[in-house]
């Protein structure tokens, strides 16, 4: 017997879909992955060795998984949909160091995943946890969000997104593509775009080419915060009011007046004309900061939040 088709192979790609039965679920944001090279470009990326555990969110037919299983010591893929989960165990089921699990990446117990007997095989070996996905448009920022603030310990991530999406990861201040969405990850990760990926890359093609990031963990924040969760709702808050002068933006927090909108807007040295689109990470946490340490919550009496 010859070596097994890549499922990259768009004419073994679609006969093992018929064989499950598979109509590709646009909710599911199912594109597959139709194209060796970016399969095999994602994967050096990730760079995974004997010593680590690779997640791999979505895992489909196995376009990645089946280069993973070769070079990681231990690959866990969670996949949502039944009948790719079972095809995946048909496929690659033989190797030994592949897990995978059938559920919401949204809701399954990450931690409680990753952890397990020792990585490939040596019981209490060191684990380096890496991620890898080709992430649905639809969750990819509640996956993000979950992913970065959980506890997990990780070495790397590299993933495949909607290419506005990554423009939104990699923004700066000014661009119509910065948000709260930019500053979360920014401040939890430091992101490194690897390029764009064609929609004809996919079956079925998609409407938008997509992008593959990847990103480190900072070993410490970029910025220091009185109140990371309070942080990040003011953030939020202001973008939800992006065109408005900041002070407008600021009062739109829960007890926060215009007055003391302003007063803080002075104290960070901010002019009232900006607006939350201009303000740099350090400016945002320049502004929290005032309004959610100790001393400024004493100052601002009965704004208090």
């Amino acid at each position: 017997m010859g070596e097994p088709v890549a499922i990259t192979n768009r004419a073994e790609l679609r006969r093992w879909l018929e064989r499950y039965n598979v109509r590709p679920s646009r909710r599911l944001g199912q594109n597959f992955l139709a194209d060796g090279a970016w399969a095999e470009r994602i994967v050096a990326a990730l760079d995974p060795g004997p010593g680590d555990v690779v997640l791999e969110v979505g895992p489909g037919l196995g376009a990645l998984t089946e280069r993973l299983v070769s070079r990681a010591g231990r690959v866990v893929a969670i996949e949502i949909d039944r009948r790719l989960a079972t095809a995946l165990r048909e496929r690659l089921g033989g190797a030994a160091n592949l897990e995978i699990v059938e559920g919401d990446v949204l809701a399954v117990d990450l931690a409680g995943i990753v952890a397990g007997p020792g990585t490939g095989g040596v019981p209490g070996a060191a684990r380096r946890v890496k991620l890898v996905s080709n992430l649905p448009y639809a969750i990819t920022s509640p996956f993000l969000a979950r992913w970065l603030a959980s506890s997990l310990a990780w070495e790397r991530a590299v993933l495949m997104l909607q290419a506005e999406v990554v423009d939104r990861l990699t923004a700066g201040p000014g661009s119509k593509d910065y948000g709260a969405l930019t500053l979360f990850v920014q401040y939890h990760a430091r992101v490194e775009r690897l390029g764009t990926v064609p929609a004809g890359a996919f079956w079925p093609r998609p409407e938008v080419d997509s992008a593959v990031v990847r990103l480190w963990p900072r070993a410490e924040p970029p910025v220091q915060l009185a109140d990371p969760e309070r942080f990040f709702a003011l953030v939020r808050a202001a973008f939800g009011r992006r065109r408005k002068g900041l002070p407008n933006a600021l009062a739109a927090l829960p007890g926060v007046s215009p007055e003391v909108a302003r007063n803080v807007c002075a104290r960070a040295g901010l002019a009232p004309s900006l607006r939350p689109e201009n303000l740099t990470l350090e400016d945002f946490a320049r502004v929290a900061n005032l309004l959610f340490s100790s001393a400024g919550t004493r100052e601002r009496g009965e704004d208090r939040l």
